[in-house]
């Protein structure tokens, strides 16, 4: 049963019974099953003479008689038959209530829904899921992946409970915290007229072909925020396309579509390999950090905190 939806069974008791107490329909349905007051007294652990004054305070408030005493016992009227099932129904939800939130409180058995920004959502959030399986495998982690933007507006709309992006988040709506570094890279494949070179001019970029990430990207929020100094913005270069994914950057890249700017852990492989070669471009470096962020002001759940709480570890 979902957590929202327990609370379904209580509609008539908010309506009907609001007056009446848990305690008053526990001692009567222990009565009713039972078939005695006395055994009803003696498994709630009070005497008879308390039981039946619970059973004449619910008699009274429902304007109705709800046992008969007879030869066999203490038997339902038709009134109460019915209020037995309704009593079965509530106490039943406030078990699976209380059950539930045991069950929240100790991050077991609950899907947490988390989402990352391209890179730290490819190369760290597994990570985090992988370490966070070895201290609390009930928690079932479904991760949205998207370009920085999109990964704040959800965590906005909550739709994910906590984010990791590459760009800075608003501080008027979000509480966030800066996780590892990055290092952007331009990079060129092999063969590249500027592999054999000390270093490239900022400028001669306006002159190659160039890879970049689509719109609301961190990756390009950081790059053009270090082009600026040098009189450059991502709007002048001659972009050849724009890509989505890191991963087909750096197939069109290796395929001779021009060169990208990419983050270091997307490209270490073939960097190491000789496919890919970075390329130093003159009086310009490009860092960033990643963000753990959230909603400001909301509490984070327990799984959430304990997964954020891996996301730190494995950033370090």
């Amino acid at each position: 049963m979902d957590i929202f939806d327990i609370f379904d069974d209580l509609n008539w008791f908010l309506r009907y019974g609001v007056r009446m107490n848990i305690k008053q329909l526990e001692i009567f349905v222990t009565i009713a099953t039972t078939g005695s007051f006395s055994k009803g007294a003696e498994a709630a652990c009070i005497t008879q003479s308390t039981a039946s004054q619970h059973i004449a305070t619910l008699e009274d408030l429902c304007g109705v008689r709800l046992f008969d005493r007879t030869g066999r016992g203490a038997m339902p009227t038709e009134a109460g038959k019915v209020m037995l099932v309704r009593a079965q129904q509530v106490l039943k939800s406030l078990n699976e209530a209380e059950q539930a939130i045991l069950q929240f409180r100790q991050a077991d058995g609950v899907e947490l829904c988390v989402g990352g920004s391209t890179i730290p959502g490819t190369y760290l959030l597994p990570k985090a899921i992988a370490a966070l399986r070895t201290t609390d495998p009930g928690i079932t982690v479904t991760v949205d992946i998207g370009d920085s933007s999109e990964i704040l507006a959800k965590l906005r709309d909550e739709q994910i409970e906590v984010g990791i992006v590459g760009t800075a988040a608003d501080d008027k709506q979000f509480t966030s915290e800066a996780l590892g570094h990055d290092v952007i890279l331009l990079v060129a494949r092999k063969g590249h007229d500027w592999c054999g070179r000390a270093e490239v001019q900022p400028e001669e970029l306006l002159r190659e072909p160039i890879i970049l990430r689509e719109k609301g990207s961190g990756s390009n929020d950081v790059v053009d925020a270090a082009l600026r100094p040098h009189g450059l913005k991502t709007g002048d270069l001659p972009v050849c396309c724009t890509i989505s994914s890191s991963e087909a950057i750096r197939q069109a890249v290796l395929a001779g579509c021009g060169v990208a700017f990419v983050s270091e852990m997307a490209v270490r492989e073939e960097l190491k390999q000789g496919e890919l070669v970075a390329i130093n471009l003159a009086g310009l470096t490009i860092t960033r950090s990643f963000s753990l962020a959230y909603r400001k002001g909301r509490t984070l759940s327990p799984a959430a905190a304990a997964f954020s709480q891996m996301v730190r570890k494995v950033s370090l």
